[in-house]
């Protein structure tokens, strides 16, 4: 669990002890640990529903933002940033530190709230 879920936080910003102790607790709550196999099937499924999914972001009314952190290894940078923008123009886009990676909400919390309140507040 520490490993998988360590090679997507940033070298500088790993959970402590105390908090992948809090996410494991948090996945085996109501023996969820028993169902990640089948909540990861969206990972199969990315290429399948791409069209449908990317369409619906695409054709949305919503205003999209995107937080990201460049170190993302499942996200990486600059591909899968040039390519959001290319898809999804009318998306903005707030890029953290060099550091952040795949949960900037927990990596990075100021920098993250901050990001999401210029996106709120910008209306």
């Amino acid at each position: 669990f520490l490993s998988r879920l360590g090679a997507v936080f940033g070298p500088y910003t790993q959970p402590s002890q105390a908090e992948y102790w809090d996410m494991w607790t948090a996945v085996r709550t109501n023996d969820g640990n028993l169902v990640v196999d089948s909540i990861l099937q969206y990972i199969n499924q990315r290429k399948k529903h791409r069209d449908r999914w990317v369409g619906a972001l695409m054709s949305t009314s919503v205003p999209l933002h995107l937080i990201y952190g460049p170190l993302d290894p499942v996200n990486p940078h600059p591909e899968f940033l040039q390519l959001y923008k290319k898809v999804l123009p009318m998306s903005t886009v707030s890029v953290l530190d060099d550091h952040i990676s795949h949960y900037p909400q927990l990596e990075d919390p100021t920098g993250f709230l901050n990001a999401y309140l210029n996106f709120i507040n910008s209306f």
